[in-house]
């Protein structure tokens, strides 16, 4: 049985979600800068968080990446064409402070098996940045959708990497027809 658990991460109400299986072995979603409470909630559930998946690299969802891989040793995980927003010294300047954090694995389109005992199908979803990410659980009708989809509207294209023609392109691959969760979400 798969578990999930969505947080609002402050101050931006971000989005994260740890997901875990059985052996309670969990992924964790955009840790945005929410990194103490990602790790407060895997002790809380006695999980072992095994890796981070990011759905973009803008910089309140990936702050938290350091800190949680530093104290829990797991992977991390970006699309390949986000992972320059991972180098300090090659993304866009930010007021965010963002530690350095490097990717260990580097997502394509499609089935992800590496991560814990749980089946997540990546969806590249350009528009929002040029490797803007949705991860679909088939098993619990899940989407994590980043920033690419809100209640009624998608994603910003306002900011370093966004993409009208590209979201247009993204919204017709029908990830607006999947059951989301979403930062904007109520609970």
């Amino acid at each position: 049985m798969i578990r999930i658990s969505a947080s609002r991460v402050p101050p931006y109400d971000n989005g994260m979600f740890l997901v875990w299986d059985e052996r309670k072995d969990a992924i964790l979603i955009d840790p945005s800068m929410g990194e103490l409470i990602a790790l407060d909630l895997a002790k809380m559930h006695g999980l072992r968080i095994v890796e981070i998946l990011n759905t973009h690299g803008h910089p309140d969802h990936i702050a938290g990446n350091a800190a949680v891989k530093e104290a829990t040793r797991a992977r991390l995980a970006i699309h390949r064409l986000d992972e320059y927003r991972l180098d300090p010294t090659r993304r866009p300047p930010t007021q965010i402070p963002v530690p350095t954090a490097a990717a260990d694995d580097l997502i394509e389109e499609g089935p992800l098996r590496y991560v814990a005992d749980i089946d997540v199908v990546a969806m590249h979803t350009p528009g929002h940045t040029e490797g803007s990410t949705c991860f679909y659980l088939a098993s619990e009708k899940a989407l994590f959708s980043g920033d690419v989809l809100f209640k009624g509207n998608v994603g910003r294209i306002d900011l370093p990497g966004g993409d009208a023609r590209a979201t247009r392109a993204s919204s017709a691959k029908g990830t607006a027809r999947l059951p989301c969760l979403r930062a904007d979400q109520e609970e």
